[in-house]
């Protein structure tokens, strides 16, 4: 008999704390590559004793410094994957974790090493429960989600590649008392608006002048006013430089005008603003940009001004009415048949995961695996061991209907 069929769901629940607390006692902040690649080996340890194969890759990060990427895969048959993924690194170093009642304090607990642990927890419980192993199953742990990714997305973006579903270990919320499952993320567009007027004389000429400053503040305004709450679209002006073309042009020396009367008598010929939009919808995002555009080329007419909207990079959304609808619904039905309630958050902020797929609108995703808790990125950042307790449980259930 395995025994791993001896082993009750208590004692599955008491190895995942110990588990846990042993990753959160590894420093393993964004750039800290050793501490990083400790946690994958430390957790590549656990799963090759439970069947996986274990590659630690190295990917070059921020400055090309290489970072390790934990790659753990269940016998492959060939046939569609189930992708999860989750980072290994944190905001903050290691401090010691801290056991206060059924709160399991420590840096990284929740956001994300509890995910590694419950799904380490979740393999054993599948295993009490069923002949054979997995198959077709692939782990990615990332080195650099809370540093911009430039690993993450790239290696998301590969692995991704032919998968089925794609899981995501990050923590769930809670909102009005119950727990979350994560089904949107917002997608995001850079934009920059360049604007070019006429410098006049502010006391001799001033009417002869076209401030690109005035209509690029118009247009920010106007652009911010598009916004809309709950799971509307937002326009953030995130900066707005203006001032003679001599400053805006060559501000790494121009800076030394601030504070002084310098071209104050000047009207300001030179502009430039920087933002970004978020959408939950293609088309939605589509509608926004095309609106700025649009203001753009109406307030320049108005104001004899040449205002030039333009976008850079896109992160693709990932439509809470997309492909994984009905896998949140079996996850939140298998969720009720174990007594507790689970409800989908639509509009998880941030970029995460899902957002590096190629085409988040092709593949199913479930989002929010992870447990709860509080205070993620402080020292005072826990994890809920009651909430890891049923999230265990609910992976290794929805492990089981997608393994039929």
């Amino acid at each position: 008999m395995n025994e791993l069929r001896t082993i009750q769901p208590a004692a599955i629940h008491d190895a995942a704390t110990a588990l846990l607390t042993d990753l959160c006692s590894i420093s393993s902040e964004s750039g800290n590559a050793a501490g990083i690649r400790q946690v994958g080996e430390r957790l590549g340890t656990e799963l090759a004793s439970r069947g996986f194969t274990i590659e630690i890759r190295e990917l070059p990060g921020a400055g090309d410094a290489p970072l390790p990427v934990l790659h753990a895969r269940t016998p492959m048959t060939g046939g569609p994957r189930l992708l999860l993924v989750g980072h290994l690194d944190t905001v903050l170093p290691a401090s010691p974790p801290r056991l206060d009642g059924r709160r399991l304090f420590a840096s990284g607990a929740l956001d994300m090493k509890a995910g590694f642990a419950m799904f380490v927890a979740a393999l054993d419980m599948l295993a009490a429960r069923r002949d054979g192993p997995l198959v077709d199953v692939e782990l990615l742990g990332v080195p650099d989600e809370e540093s911009g990714s430039r690993v993450s997305a790239a290696a998301v973006r590969e692995a991704s590649r032919g998968v089925r579903a794609l899981l995501v270990l990050e923590p769930g919320g809670v909102t009005g008392g119950k727990e979350t499952l994560v089904a949107g993320r917002r997608g995001m567009t850079d934009w920059t608006l360049e604007a070019t007027g006429r410098p006049s004389h502010s006391g001799l000429a001033f009417w002869s002048g076209r401030s690109a400053l005035a209509a690029a503040a118009d247009w920010s305004r106007r652009a911010h006013a598009l916004s809309r709450p709950e799971h509307g679209p937002t326009v953030n002006v995130a900066r707005l430089l203006a001032g003679t073309a001599a400053f805006v042009d060559r501000l790494e020396t121009s800076h030394t005008l601030f504070g002084t009367a310098r071209h104050r008598n000047v009207v300001p010929d030179r502009a430039r603003a920087e933002g970004e939009v978020r959408y939950l919808s293609e088309s939605e995002g589509k509608e926004v940009l095309a609106t700025l555009a649009r203001l753009a080329h109406e307030i320049g007419r108005e104001n004899e001004i040449d205002l030039r909207f333009t976008t850079g990079g896109s992160i693709a959304p990932v439509d809470p009415r997309g492909p994984g609808v009905r896998l949140v619904e079996r996850t939140m039905e298998l969720a009720a048949a174990r007594g507790f309630e689970l409800v989908v958050e639509e509009d998880r902020g941030g970029i995460s995961f899902p957002n590096y797929l190629e085409d988040p609108g092709r593949i199913a995703v479930l989002d929010g695996l992870g447990p709860v808790g509080d205070g993620m990125h402080t020292r005072e950042e826990w994890v809920d061991l009651d909430s890891l307790r049923r999230r265990i449980v609910l992976l290794a259930d929805l492990f089981m209907i997608l393994a039929d």
